[in-house]
């Protein structure tokens, strides 16, 4: 912890703690320079702030603290001012609060080459590696942080960047606990219970033994976080609340009848804030690098990096707010209609009108946004999805407050067992995954783990077997026809080639999936070794389900289907386009008449049809007016909601905490429709210009140089999250 608490305090250090950070140098530096002095002052220190003392009467090591932000610049200072007043020096050891690492080999190498001075670089990271190595190194790490970071923590907590109802202290200390109970309580504890002991915790926030707050008064906080509900109902909860927590991390005058956090929890909020804060640093970083990135794509000037970087980071939180609301009044109606389909743009539309973005030719600041937003929330980074994941849950559970004060009862509206069939937009992102050489889990892959884990039965029916064979068949004939190729390049080959890989490697790739003789049933075991999906057809109760609703579905996907290929440019092929129908049916249908002996709510139901497809979304309108009637209810789950589910479903307690950190924010194929023959051939270009480097190298440039034609291009920003899977499912 005291690591976190030194990275924190180092970030955040102002010119004017420049005597703080020399003390906190010193005392670091001590151990390893005995003879060490500190000459440095306010007044001045002729180019150096501390200085080693050799045997001779000019030292040839010496040695500089700042907390400069332009370090650079300050060593060339330095280094001249040392020629004037001290010329024996050969080694300078720079020491600075600042993140330098390998940014200063190039001015190492010039010092060495011009001055004779060998330049010895200590940066934040020297510090926070070495603040264990003794005892008096932590003592000064810990005043340092007591004197830089308790007074942000002590104002702050786990801050919302939403509108300004939740920007309220009471609701910051709220939305912190709400982080803090997720993070920490056991999964077997009901979100009711979770939930108020966390609003009574925020409620307490800022109590000691000398400034306590009685339960009337605790009961007035949370109602006021609560205005839309009973002083009745939330009484009750708020005094249960209260008779938990007093046996654990709440004290209880009795005779007064007030309250106040224990000192453990008070510690245990701070190191929680403390970490938040590291996290959102992170974060913070990860989103300036993408910004820049997007913006030398798309050819816009770096001078409005910080402020494309704030409005990325704003528009995070807003969409993660949004989507928040939109599952728990999902939960509540029994409607995905609201959920299934997001493009952001209310979101993106509304930061633009607020920022400090100025109008500039040529510039869609919508796209450019966007686009980096999509990139954050499709990150499969660690850190990133950890993060966003606990505030996405934090903002979930205040979700469900607003609607219901008994959340345990919304939550178990849900299926509680569950039998579910993959749609192909589903399988083929999973293979496309395998192609990551970090062996980190892309989304879909800790989507489908997590719901093994959660008990959860996959199936997919031999029609989607045939179509991921039939998709990578016309992969394969892309490859070999790239130049004279007609339409988009397959889901599968654009994941391949996107990852740097030669297009002629592909066939081989495939082995891994299928062989020639049977590649159906080869397929069908992958999935099921890979990742636990069994083969289970649903034709019989296709064949016994309503007439009527089996015409209707024919007709409509019948429809859809056309539409698709005509809308990509695929010649219209009757055949292929009657398979696809029938998988479709098979899976809609089969599914309703499986459901047929349950009587469940709409969310209630154990089998479902998971897909990226927003079409089949849409179908339970058109399905009344087709059969002129009331449709059954839908058996189709959005990858958006199945994440949720798996977070906040009855299921919960069987996800362990660590896999439900790191579930995806959001569900999408990826990046699909940027890659065109043209860039396929200048990928292939570019591979034979750098043949001579290693494979890794090759694969890295080609990979970079693809991603700034999809930045430069925008897809993701142009469409929605589920718009894109139409190319895999029309392929």
């Amino acid at each position: 912890m005291i690591a976190q608490r030194l990275r924190m305090a180092l970030e955040n250090l102002q010119p004017s703690d420049w005597q703080r950070f020399e003390q906190l140098a010193s005392t670091f530096l001590a151990s390893e320079f005995e003879n060490l002095r500190t000459m440095a002052s306010a007044s001045g220190d002729e180019g150096r702030d501390s200085e080693l003392f050799g045997c001779e009467n000019e030292s040839k090591v010496v040695l500089q603290y700042s907390v400069a932000g332009d370090w650079a610049d300050k060593v060339h200072r330095t280094v001249k001012r040392l020629e004037e007043t001290h010329q024996e020096a050969t080694i300078l050891i720079y020491v600075s609060n600042q993140l330098i690492g390998a940014r200063a080999d190039s001015l190492r190498r010039e010092l060495r080459r011009d001055k004779g001075l060998a330049l010895d670089v200590r940066d934040r990271n020297w510090f926070v590696e070495r603040v264990l190595g003794s005892t008096a190194c932590e003592q000064a790490a810990e005043e340092l942080s007591t004197a830089i970071v308790d007074p942000l923590l002590a104002s702050a907590g786990v801050q919302p960047r939403t509108p300004s109802e939740l920007t309220s202290p009471e609701a910051v200390a709220a939305f912190t606990y709400l982080g803090l109970q997720w993070q920490d309580d056991i999964r077997e504890k009901g979100l009711t219970k979770l939930a108020f002991e966390a609003l009574v915790r925020g409620v307490l926030a800022g109590t000691d033994s000398d400034h306590r707050l009685s339960r009337e008064s605790v009961r007035g906080g949370v109602q006021a976080l609560l205005p839309g509900h009973s002083a009745s109902q939330v009484k009750t909860y708020v005094d249960s609340a209260l008779e938990r927590l007093t046996k654990r991390v709440v004290r209880h005058w009795q005779k007064e009848d007030e309250f106040c956090l224990a000192h453990e929890e008070v510690l245990r909020l701070i190191e929680y804030k403390t970490l938040s804060a590291v996290a959102e640093t992170s974060l913070g970083e990860s989103i300036k690098t993408i910004a820049r990135a997007v913006l030398s794509a798309q050819g816009v000037q770096e001078t409005h990096l910080e402020q494309v970087a704030k409005s990325t980071r704003i528009s995070i939180d807003a969409i993660l707010l949004a989507r928040s609301q939109a599952f728990a009044i999902a939960v509540q109606s029994g409607s995905l209609s609201s959920f299934a389909a997001d493009d952001f743009k209310e979101a993106l539309v509304a930061e633009v009108s607020r920022s400090a973005l100025p109008k500039l030719k040529d510039v869609d600041w919508l796209n450019v946004l966007g686009a980096a937003v999509r990139e954050v929330l499709t990150s499969d980074e660690p850190a990133i999805t950890a993060h966003l994941r606990s505030l996405a849950d934090s903002y979930t559970l205040l979700a469900f407050l607003r609607q219901t004060p008994d959340v345990q009862k919304a939550v178990e509206k849900m299926f509680s067992v569950g039998k579910i069939w993959l749609d192909t937009s589903i399988v083929l992102p999973l293979i496309a995954e395998t192609l990551d050489e970090d062996d980190l889990s892309g989304r879909f892959t800790r989507m489908i783990g997590a719901a093994r884990e959660a008990g959860l039965e996959l199936y997919v029916t031999s029609g989607v077997l045939e179509e991921i064979e039939r998709h990578m068949n016309r992969a394969l004939a892309c490859v070999r026809k790239s130049y004279s190729w007609q339409g988009a390049v397959p889901y599968l080959l654009e994941r391949f080639v996107a990852t740097g890989r030669a297009p002629t490697s592909f066939e081989g790739w495939l082995e891994n999936f299928r062989g020639n003789s049977r590649p159906i049933q080869d397929i069908a075991d992958y999935v099921a070794d890979s990742f636990g999906i069994e083969v289970r057809d649903l034709a019989r109760e296709r064949d016994a389900a309503d007439e009527k609703l089996r015409y209707a579905l024919q007709y409509l996907w019948h429809q859809a289907h056309e539409f698709r290929r005509q809308r990509h440019g695929f010649p219209i092929d009757e055949m292929a386009i009657t398979h696809l129908v029938e998988h479709d049916v098979e899976c809609y249908c089969g599914i309703i008449q499986l459901r047929s002996q349950e009587h469940r709510s709409p969310f209630g139901y154990s089998a479902w049809w998971l897909t990226l497809d927003q079409r089949a979304f849409d179908l339970k309108e058109e399905l009344a007016q087709a059969m002129n009637g009331q449709p059954p209810d839908s058996p189709v789950l959005s990858a958006d909601f199945l994440v949720n589910y798996l977070a906040f479903g009855p299921v919960r307690r069987k996800v362990a905490k660590t896999t439900e950190a790191h579930l995806p924010i959001i569900m999408n194929a990826g990046a699909t429709r940027f890659l065109t023959p043209d860039l396929l051939a200048e990928a292939e270009n570019l591979r034979n210009e750098i043949k001579g480097l290693h494979e890794r190298v090759i694969r890295r440039k080609v990979r970079d140089r693809l991603d700034a034609a999809r930045r430069r291009i925008g897809p993701i920003a142009q469409a929605g999250v589920y718009e894109i899977s139409d190319e895999l499912v029309a392929s």
